[in-house]
């Protein structure tokens, strides 16, 4: 009986044994200690290197439906600190006076702005566009499928939305850094150039604002 019992307990001990010299055999080089970096965006643009920019541009009322363009070009840039990101073009569906309550209605349609209407439209150029280098009132860029109105809903510039094709100045391009999908690296600029067409008529005396507003959103 004490041998049968005593060959039990070898039994056991040399499979435990054997399972030890089983997993000391099981190698692992490298090991590896992942970093998972999660990312908390930080979207932001400026215009003219300011939250809120204004240009003035006077308009005599005598000349109906006028074309009113930028004095001088705004600068558009990815102030995010290191974010990719798309900008979107987009206004408000009627301007704002400076006192009592006559104001213009937004018209989509550049070529028929009627009375306490107005139409906006944007382009963008190169970096290097200087200020004032914008096209004239009359210029045919106005006239190119870039240079569509600007309505309330948000669009995205694109190297066919919005990029000026001649506003090079020097080599540099008014498509968005990566032309595809319309992304722009941290602190890249464009410059950024609008006509507004004025109403048929109006009963508005104080001065009207305008708001061309840039959206920075996910790349």
């Amino acid at each position: 009986m004490k041998t049968k019992n005593m060959t039990k307990i070898l039994g056991l001990t040399l499979g435990l044994l054997a399972a030890a010299a089983a997993a000391q055999a099981v190698t692992t080089n490298p090991a590896y200690l992942n970093i998972n970096v999660t990312i908390t965006q930080n979207l932001s643009v400026l215009v003219s290197e300011t939250a809120s920019s204004t240009q003035t541009i006077a308009w005599n009322t005598a000349n109906v439906n006028d074309r009113l363009v930028s004095p001088s070009s705004a600068t558009v840039r990815n102030d995010s600190g290191a974010q990719t990101e798309r900008w979107q073009l987009s206004t408000n569906l009627n301007s704002i006076p400076a006192s009592g309550t006559d104001q213009w209605a937004l018209s989509t349609d550049s070529s028929a702005v009627g009375a306490e209407q107005f139409s906006l439209q944007a382009v963008f150029g190169s970096s290097n566009t200087a200020a004032g280098g914008c096209p004239a009132f009359n210029s045919g860029d106005w006239d190119q499928a870039s240079a569509t109105e600007i309505t309330n809903s948000l669009v995205t510039y694109t190297s066919s939305v919005f990029a000026d094709a001649s506003l090079t100045n020097g080599g540099g391009t008014p498509n968005p850094d990566v032309a595809g999908s319309g992304r722009m690296v941290a602190n890249s600029k464009r410059a950024l150039c609008w006509r507004v067409i004025t109403p048929a008529s109006t009963v508005a005396t104080a001065t009207q604002n305008i708001q061309l507003i840039v959206t920075a959103i996910t790349p």
